[in-house]
This record gives structure tokens, sequence and C-alpha cells, in this order.
């Protein structure tokens, strides 16, 4: 499964997921509440688990640009659209092929942390966690995303009644709403393996609470994004 999900990535998701799911609305206001719980603007090294294509290392930069910025991704495809992101900002960065599990960073080596819907993906949620953990320095920040309910078409469905929503809003007319939502069903069509590998799974609030109850964070905070069907996770690497 890890293969497929390599070479799905490499070969189909990365290279559609700037036309797709990084033009919604509800992922832009998704992005925004994540980056702000990080307060960046007080940050000095931030580490992007599971880059993806960059959009998040770029809107960092964008509000923080003290920012020294890492990235990881196990897509090779993705690493080189984030790096050449970059470079039109004129910005570079440590972006290295790596995966989530397996963090080769020291101890306290970052002050930011974030990990944005990377851990639908992993085995090993916790050990994931963990790993985020150990390589902030105490007092550290992180936000991060775990699945309030497993993958499926309603996620879809809401997903494109939001995005309607904010085009009526934004005074767009009909024909061109239409014509959007047609272009982007096409597009989307392609996400459908996705929902047929395995392992797939969610997290009730309790779960969520309870696993970061036995790790080393104070200040949590978690948040439900109903539409994206997501939980926002935020705290601090506790003081020892």
């Amino acid at each position: 499964m890890r293969g497929f999900l390599q070479l799905y990535f490499d070969r189909i998701y990365n290279p559609i997921y700037d036309r797709t799911t990084a033009t919604l609305d509800r992922y832009r206001r998704l992005q925004a509440q994540c980056l702000a719980a990080l307060e960046l603007q007080s940050a000095s090294r931030l580490l992007c688990v599971g880059l993806g294509t960059g959009s998040e290392a770029v809107a960092a930069l964008r509000l923080a640009p003290q920012l020294a910025l890492s990235g990881i991704d196990f897509s090779a495809a993705a690493l080189e659209r984030s790096r050449r992101k970059l470079q039109s900002l004129g910005r570079t960065a440590d972006l290295r092929l790596m995966d989530a599990a397996e963090l080769a960073y020291e101890e306290g080596s970052f002050d930011r942390a974030l990990c944005l819907h990377v851990l639908d993906f992993v085995p090993d949620v916790e050990a994931v966690v963990h790993g985020i953990l150990r390589v902030l320095t105490p007092g550290g920040r992180f936000v991060l995303t775990l699945p309030s309910q497993v993958e499926g078409a309603a996620l879809g469905a809401g997903l494109a009644r939001d995005q309607v929503r904010a085009a009526l809003r934004a005074g767009r007319t009909s024909l061109s709403i239409a014509a959007e939502i047609v272009s982007k069903l096409f597009l989307g069509l392609l996400y459908l393996p996705l929902m047929f590998r395995g392992a797939r799974r969610s997290f009730t609030r309790d779960q969520v609470q309870g696993m970061f109850s036995r790790l080393p964070v104070s200040g949590l905070a978690v948040e439900e994004e109903k539409t994206y069907q997501d939980f926002i996770v935020s705290g601090r690497k506790r003081r020892t």
C-alpha cells in the first residue's frame, strides 16, 4: 500500500492539487486558521511535516518572512513543486525526502511544527505525533489535523456546497460557478483511489484528547472543522 500511495501522490495527487483542493475557499480558511494558531510572528524555525506542494510553506513565509523553513515529504514530486514555489518568492528552504514516522532531526530543532492532512495516511499516528514533539523546543507550538469522519462522498458534497456559497457571496454568475464545478468534478474523480485505500480511519474528540493526555503537551486545544471533517489540534510541547 505504501508503494501505491507514493506512486499515486507523485503522478496524480500532487500534479492536480494546486488546481483543485488548494483553490477551495474552505481549504484556504482551514489553512489560515492553522497558521494563525502557530503564532508565527514570534517564531524562528518552522517544520512542515508533509509539505505537499508547498501551499502552507508559502503562506507561512508571507505571514512571517523571518522564518527559517524546513519541510519533509515522502513524495519527490511534491518537494520539487514546493522548491519551485519558494524560488518564485526568492526564498530557499531545507526540503528533504523523509518519512513522517522517522524525523531525522535533533531534539529541539524547531519552535513551530505544522502537520496538515498527513496523519490520515500514517499507520501509527501517536508515534508520528511523538516524533513531532521530540523535534520541538520546550514551549514550542504545534498544529496538526486529524480526520473526524472517514473520507467519503459526504466530504466532497460538503466542500462543493461550501464552494458554491462562497462563489455566490463573491458575486459570481451562475454560469461561471457551474463551469467551475464541472471542471473540478472531472479532476476530482482522480481523488477516488484514496477512497479505496486500506486502514482509513477517523477519531472522536475523546480519542484525540486521550492520545494527547499521554504526551508531553500543554495548552491543548481541539476544534472541529465540520465541513472539512477535521479536528484541528494545537498546543505546546510541555516544559520540563
